[in-house]
């Protein structure tokens, strides 16, 4: 089984040498050599044979020959394009009768040259779906291997006897990785070579001294400059900013101490590859102890992102740590097993300690944080979907603690440690972005002019999303994700999808937003210096004034949305099907929006109304404040706003009491008591209306004598008024001027009087005492 294995790793080796000097060159694919290397990839799918690694670095090389037949495809593009307009201009083939013969020999020209660059074009499609086929092949087996892997069932670790051979042989890999030091320092070589890089080993020494000894108080003094008093925001945010700056100089400094062991080659084959891997196996550790400090703050003084009790924080903290630890040994042992050829019950006896002692802890925190959160249900300094989140967690740590427990049992020892510690990981994860998202809270509430607006303002909110986005692929590989896996949804998501023969990509989708952004700036520029600079000094009203802004409007949105179309390279007679179905919907559920906004243009080119028009409409009587593609809002004279569909002003009955011209006329009821001249009312009234400023005196108001009243002498005042918008005052000022002049002349304004017949008054004496009657 060994010898076919290493045959396939030559050839693949091989391929990807030649490959690599074939893509350097820049010439187009060699479609030879394409195909022997489809042939070792389908041999080594149908053995099935190769193991991960194998599979996983044919998969890279595969999806870069794909990337190459890609490009192919769109080789030659812009002549092709050319020589297809050519084509179309010759126009159809006559029917009937013969073409003449210069035409019919370029016709057939074109057409050759047309075949001649369409080839290979259609040789690196088919190319690319053959490696597209592959790659989908190996995606499979991969897939299946992984789960292989994860439903293989080893021996039960409650197995005594596997225990003695695997505490052996887990010592044995432990003291090789050790002796390797000392036998690397007997070695005379290394010895030299450490004398050579000696300053270099020195410098990364103290580098990584001065980080451990000074970093915390550097650190300290950077978050100083974000402290504020009289802010609590930039508080809180300059001590996250402290703790995460302390975090990252202890990974640094491990860095370099690790760098510097490497250079000094006092180490074997295993522990350089340990070295290597040295900050990743160590991170969980002190990210557990950054993390302990940032949940459970044993000081009062700290808001407390998780609800327990007083007494339990430390416990939660030492839990945090110690999880922190049992994963930072897990990774270890992950990397020693790849580098260690450990036998089956080796790998059970490790992985229970590991999985028995984190699922005890994991247990002990999780049943903390859900009976913390449960209790901790009405009290209103926990919002309620956070006390959920929490609450849902803990429950899932304890379920998970004790299925993983049960699996590390019966001897699914790799199942055991996925679900184990992929949900460490996962609550690891949240728990960063959940103090992220409230240091971003406090950063935006510090930058803000109002901080508590900013502390919960949409920036915040726009930028926590995006730290979601940014981590769904880091939770997609904790739970078992491939790289190639999230690279093909990539190159998925950036290939787009086709509609008809549009391919929609990001890129294009990107620049079509851009173009139409700037096209809709830029439009709404024009508008404001039209409004501002240009109509304002015409003599054009503001209900004209208004329809030509609105109408530049349209007209710009349509160019920029025209413009961004054709700039992404999208073609719009491709799209027709898919038009039609628009039309169709347009036609059953979207008429009531189409009619009013093509009311709404009429309105803007008749201009029925304009803006500033005193209307009443449907019982609602104000002045037109806005019209729009859809609507049109009335401010009535209570500062409402009444928002009328366009295709009731167009279709239905619309008083306009301002249309063209503000002239309006007024009627002001009087009554003067039985006695009095008419002719004298008429002569005091006629020259007071006719004295008001706001009244035209052409044609001049006059005074009717309506008729006789049950108790007055009933005058109207009618007039017509330079702006009927004063109407109301107009008509009180005129009541006043009346009720003056009348008081001045003694003429009575009479009230109403009744007279009181009472048909029986013989009944009010049984009733009503004599001297009453």
């Amino acid at each position: 089984m060994k010898l076919p294995k290493l045959a396939l790793v030559l050839c693949l080796c091989l391929w990807g040498m030649a490959v690599g000097a074939q893509s350097a060159s820049g010439t187009s694919p060699d479609y030879d050599r394409w195909a022997a290397t489809a042939s070792i990839a389908q041999n080594t799918l149908e053995s099935g044979a190769a193991n991960e690694a194998f599979l996983t670095k044919l998969r890279e090389k595969l999806a870069l020959r794909r990337a190459d037949f890609l490009a192919a495809q769109d080789a030659s593009t812009v002549r092709l394009n050319t020589l297809k307009t050519q084509l179309s201009a010759l126009g159809p083939v006559p029917e009937e009768g013969s073409e003449p013969e210069d035409i019919a020999s370029r016709r057939t020209t074109l057409k050759s040259e047309i075949e001649t660059l369409n080839a290979p074009r259609i040789r690196a499609k088919e190319a690319f779906e053959r490696a597209e086929g592959l790659i989908r092949e190996i995606d499979a087996a991969l897939s299946a291997q992984q789960a292989a892997i994860l439903m293989r069932l080893g021996p039960s670790p409650l197995d005594v006897r596997i225990w003695p051979s695997a505490m052996g042989q887990l010592t044995e890999a432990l003291q090789v990785v050790i002796g390797s030091v000392s036998a690397a320092w007997n070695t005379p070589v290394v010895r030299e070579e450490i004398r050579d890089n000696l300053p270099v080993i020195l410098s990364l020494l103290l580098a990584a001294g001065l980080l451990m000894t000074q970093g915390r108080r550097w650190m300290v003094h950077v978050s100083l400059t974000f402290n504020r008093a009289e802010s609590p925001y930039a508080n809180k945010f300059a001590s996250y900013l402290r703790s995460l700056g302390q975090l990252a100089i202890v990974i640094l400094s491990l860095h370099l101490l690790a760098r510097a062991w490497d250079i000094s080659r006092l180490h074997g084959n295993d522990l350089a590859f340990l070295l290597e891997h040295a900050v990743w196996i160590l991170a969980p550790f002190f990210g557990s102890r950054w993390m302990g400090k940032q949940l459970f703050p044993l000081d009062g003084l700290t808001q407390i992102p998780v609800p327990l009790q007083a007494d339990l924080r430390p416990q939660a903290r030492l839990i945090t740590h110690w999880l922190g630890l049992i994963v930072s040994v897990q990774v270890f042992m992950g990397y020693l097993r790849d580098a260690v050829d450990f036998n089956n019950g080796t790998i059970a006896v490790y992985s229970f300690i590991l999985v028995l002692i984190a699922s005890v802890a994991t247990f002990r925190l999780g049943m903390m944080i859900w009976k913390s959160t449960a209790g901790a249900a009405d009290d209103q300094s926990i919002a309620k979907s956070t006390n959920r989140l929490l609450t849902r967690l803990g429950q899932a740590i304890v379920v998970g603690s004790v299925i993983s427990l049960g699996l590390a049992v019966v001897g699914y020892s790799d199942a055991a440690e996925a679900l184990l510690f992929s949900s460490l990981f996962s609550a690891g994860l949240l728990a960063v972005l959940f103090v992220t998202f409230e240091s971003v809270r406090d950063l935006c509430g510090m930058l803000a002019s109002d901080e508590a607006s900013g502390h919960d303002g949409l920036t915040a909110v726009v930028i926590n999303a995006a730290l979601i986005l940014m981590s769904l692929p880091v939770f997609a590989l904790i739970w078992g994700a491939r790289v190639s896996q999230l690279t093909e949804l990539w190159t998925q998501f950036k290939t787009g999808v086709t509609l008809g023969d549009v391919q929609l990509s990001p890129g294009a989708v990107l620049e079509l937003i851009i173009v139409f952004g700037i096209g809709l700036l830029f439009t709404r520029l024009i508008q404001r210096t039209l409004k501002s600079r240009v109509l304002a000094k015409t003599k054009v009203d503001a209900g004209g004034q208004n329809a030509i802004v609105s109408g530049i409007g349209y007209l710009g949105i349509f160019i920029a949305a025209l413009t961004a179309i054709t700039s992404a390279g999208l073609d719009l007679s491709s799209l027709a099907i898919v038009a039609g179905a628009l039309s169709v919907g347009i036609g059953f559920g979207l008429q009531n929006i189409v009619s009013n906004f093509v009311s709404g243009i009429i309105l803007l080119i008749e201009r029925p109304i304009s803006v500033g028009d005193w209307i009443e409409v449907g019982g609602n009587m104000g002045i037109v404040s806005k019209i729009s593609v859809r609507s049109t809002s009335i401010q009535t004279f209570d500062r409402t706003d009444v928002i009328v569909p366009n295709a009731d002003l167009v279709s239905g009955t619309v008083t306009n009491y301002t249309h063209g011209s503000a002239v309006g006329r007024i009627i002001v009821p009087v009554g003067v008591a039985y006695g009095n001249d008419t002719r004298k009312i008429e002569a005091i009234l006629q020259p007071l209306v006719a004295a008001h400023p706001m009244v035209l005196l052409d044609p001049a108001p006059s005074v009717v004598f309506q008729g006789f009243g049950a108790d007055s002498l009933n005058f109207e005042i009618r007039a017509l008024l330079r702006d009927i918008n004063y109407g109301l005052a107009v008509k009180s000022e005129l009541n006043h001027q009346i009720a003056e002049t009348f008081a001045e002349q003694g003429i009575e304004i009479p009230f109403a009087q009744r007279d009181i017949w009472i048909r029986n008054p013989e009944a009010l004496g049984m009733i009503l005492p004599e001297s009453s009657l």
